[in-house]
């Protein structure tokens, strides 16, 4: 695990996933840079305290989890708060979920 293999991963999940990042001080290759230098860091002081691959595995799907969770959670309350309420129900349907 690499930074750089992780930012051209989170680069292809962006493809049909794109970050919007209006109205922040970055851009999405310096986001993707932050977030992947960040992750391999934490792999490496998980590591350091005697985890093995597995183990860091589990706690890293863990904390992709909870993000997912939580952008969901933002991404439900962006859409409500719009003006349309059509767009929140259309996002809704192609998610499933409505």
């Amino acid at each position: 695990m690499t930074p750089q293999s992780i930012e051209a991963l989170m680069a292809d999940i962006e493809v049909e996933d794109p970050l919007n990042i209006s109205g922040l001080a970055l851009d999405g290759l310096e986001a993707r840079r932050l977030m992947a230098n960040h992750f391999c860091e934490l792999d490496r002081q998980l590591a350091e305290h005697g985890l093995d691959t597995a183990a860091r595995l589990d706690i890293m799907a863990a904390i992709a989890a909870h993000t997912m969770a939580e952008n969901l959670m933002l991404h439900v309350e962006r859409l409500r708060a719009a003006d349309s309420s059509e767009a929140f129900r259309a996002w809704m349907r192609r998610h499933g979920m409505g």
